[in-house]
């Protein structure tokens, strides 16, 4: 197999047509991971993104044996450019994971946390009154991506670190409470749940929107309406117990249902031609 992700530039789509002239072409797969030909206003990937993406999308996708993505949202906005869709969630990877640690009850006051990338800004405005409301009873950090119209109230802001440093770094934040707040777009309800899995993981409970990738999980989901989230907020602010219990349950979650080991074989079916051999163990 080839597998290739955002194959939609001129060279890209010049490859794909090449590769149908190869004697014993290969099988190719093209694997997407958000919802490219929607992308939000706020997104600044937006103006970078081809006028005619859909497309171009479209041309590859001809060109292609395969799309695996990773959410049912993604399959049925696609299903339609292509026959063959397989569906693959997000994992982590237990060996970078598991030895990790983050402590609890640090400071004087909880600490509530965010992680992510330059992509969220229509989604962290969201929590501008929230953080005002709680700011004396909490402290908020944040790591990545900040508005400048929260940074002032934030009691700490890391900026991003090398993407190998990333699970490391999280942990070293000592969350005592996690928050994913995502818009109502459809760019958010194609996104995967890996924000949580990596809050899990790291045993932090999370209160997010209610929206379709955070949904079927143990999270607090809330509606995008600010006094819901402070009263979620403050619920967790004032309750360690509950804190942890939650903590835990997320983490065992993630741990029982979204690690990459044992998924190997899930992984081959998607990105091989049917009827592959497996190898004698």
């Amino acid at each position: 197999s080839i597998i290739v992700q955002n194959y939609m530039n001129n060279s890209c789509l010049a490859a794909l047509e090449s590769w149908q002239k190869f004697a014993g072409r290969p099988f190719i797969v093209f694997a997407l991971d958000d919802l490219i030909t929607d992308l939000d206003a706020s997104n600044p990937f937006r103006r970078e993104f081809f006028a005619n993406g859909r497309a171009r999308l479209s041309y590859a996708l001809k060109r292609c044996d395969r799309m695996v993505v990773s959410t049912e949202y993604l399959a049925e906005a696609y299903h339609h450019f292509i026959g063959d869709i397989r569906i693959v969630p997000n994992r982590l990877d237990s060996e970078i994971w598991l030895p990790l640690a983050s402590e609890r009850q640090c400071g004087g006051r909880p600490r509530i946390g965010w992680a992510g990338g330059v992509t969220h800004q229509e989604d962290l405005l969201l929590l501008k009154e929230v953080i005002e409301q709680t700011r004396e009873e909490a402290d908020w950090v944040f790591f990545g991506m900040c508005p400048d119209e929260i940074r002032p109230l934030l009691a700490e802001y890391h900026s991003l670190v090398p993407f190998t440093d990333y699970p490391a770094y999280l942990a070293s934040l000592n969350l005592d409470i996690a928050v994913a707040p995502l818009a109502d777009t459809p760019f958010n309800h194609a996104k995967s749940n890996l924000r949580l899995l990596e809050y899990g993981m790291l045993g932090i409970p999370v209160v997010c929107t209610d929206i379709t990738p955070y949904r079927n999980s143990p999270a607090c989901r809330v509606p995008n309406h600010p006094a819901r989230w402070i009263e979620a907020i403050r619920a967790r602010v004032y309750d360690a117990d509950a804190r942890v219990r939650e903590g835990r349950a997320l983490r065992r979650w993630v741990r029982e249902h979204f690690l990459l080991d044992g998924s190997q074989d899930d992984w081959l079916d998607a990105h091989l031609p049917d009827g592959w051999a497996k190898p004698i163990q």
